[in-house]
């Protein structure tokens, strides 16, 4: 069997956990450092730095795969003559931007904190994104595709990567900062799910095209079970906002544990989903060619 069959999608999945972890971090810190403590601050400073390094070698697995995918062999993957080929394809573009990417979070330390904020992040955001658009199905579809499939994604960075963040906060036991931080993300928390339904939808139209091809296709039947796990996912932020968060004023203990338990169960699905992202995107064709 072609080991680059299992090696891309697992690829796929840390290289697509990280883009939308660290992109979701500095959307979380955009908007919510304010009611974060010095020590929530710094934790989000070092879980960037983590991530990005991870990140980081799997953009450069991710350039190395595609030589790999080329010969067909583990060896392929650091032959000279198909590294210059993936060069020239939009796969290895878009590892390229992640690499500059990454290495820009990781250079975060050395330019000054206001610089950072304004400049290195919004940029490094835009390049990582752009892992997911000049390759891969959205690239074929076009720009309108490719503008639905950002401003969904937007939606699942903020989403995602607020979960560490929040957990974390659920174990320094300050209650009040809690309430107040999670309390404010459900009423932002409002435009970023619009967008991404609304986005998502129109996306997932364009890609599938005939409803009946999500259950007469294997690619619809993947994209169907991502859909339920994205439901599943809304699910627990209604809970959270309408139950979870009001229970930390009234009663601290109880609360901070329901929200803690349901975050892990988020990021389960949100696992669930990167695997099927990565299958859709590395192993199936669109039902409709492409």
């Amino acid at each position: 069997m072609d080991i680059w069959v299992i090696l891309n999608p697992a690829i796929r999945v840390v290289t697509y956990a990280m883009v939308l972890s660290v992109v979701g971090t500095f959307l979380f810190s955009f908007h919510f450092s304010k009611y974060q403590a010095t020590q929530d601050r710094d934790w989000c400073s070092r879980l960037l730095t983590k991530m990005a390094a991870i990140g980081l070698m799997g953009s450069a697995a991710s350039f190395f795969s595609i030589s790999g995918n080329m010969g067909g062999n583990f060896s392929s993957a650091f032959s000279l003559p198909l590294l210059e080929l993936a060069l020239s394809t939009k796969a290895g573009v878009a590892s390229l931007c992640g690499l500059l990417g990454f290495l820009l979070v990781l250079c975060k330390e050395r330019i000054a904190a206001s610089l950072s904020f304004r400049v290195v992040f919004p940029l490094a955001s835009v390049l990582l994104l752009l892992t997911f658009l000049v390759s891969g199905h959205a690239s074929k579809l076009g720009i309108v595709a490719q503008t639905f499939l950002f401003v969904h994604l937007l939606g699942v960075s903020f989403w995602l990567g607020a979960l560490l963040p929040i957990k974390s906060m659920c174990l320094t036991g300050d209650s009040v900062s809690l309430y107040r931080l999670t309390d404010y993300f459900g009423k932002v928390a409002v435009f970023y799910v619009t967008g991404l339904i609304l986005s998502g939808t129109a996306f997932a139209y364009l890609l599938i095209g005939d409803l009946s091809l999500l259950v007469e296709t294997t690619y619809g039947n993947v994209l169907l079970g991502k859909l339920l796990a994205v439901s599943g996912l809304l699910t627990l932020g209604a809970l959270n906002k309408w139950w979870c968060v009001p229970k930390i004023m009234s009663d601290p203990s109880e609360g901070i544990l329901h929200l803690k338990a349901s975050i892990n169960y988020e990021l389960a699905l949100a696992f669930c989903i990167l695997v099927a992202t990565s299958v859709l995107t590395t192993s199936l064709s669109l039902p409709m060619g492409g």
